[in-house]
C-alpha cells in the first residue's frame, strides 16, 4: 500500500497515466459518503495526495496486483 502522507512519484505518474489512457471523460466515481467526482476532479485529488486521491491511488494499485497475481482471471472464470 502507499505512505498515509505521501504517495511515490513512480507510482503517482502510473495512477494518472492509467486514469488518462483507461478511463472515460464520462466516468464518474462515487467515494463512499465523499460524494461523486469525475475525471478531472480524480485527477486533482491525486495530485494533491489528499484522502480521495489515497483511496484512488489504493484501488489502482489493488487492480494491478490482482491483474499481476491472476486473481482477477480467476474471479472472471467462476
Amino acid at each position: 500500500m502507499i505512505d498515509d502522507k505521501k504517495i511515490d512519484e513512480e507510482i503517482k505518474k502510473l495512477v494518472l497515466w492509467r486514469l488518462e489512457t483507461s478511463v472515460p471523460e464520462y466516468f464518474k466515481l462515487s467515494v463512499g459518503g465523499k460524494g461523486t467526482f469525475t475525471k478531472e476532479e480524480i485527477r486533482k485529488h491525486i495530485e494533491a495526495e489528499d484522502e480521495t486521491g489515497m483511496a484512488f491511488v489504493d484501488m489502482q494499485l489493488n487492480f494491478i496486483k490482482a491483474v499481476a497475481s491472476g486473481k482477477l482471471s480467476e474471479a472472471l472464470a467462476k
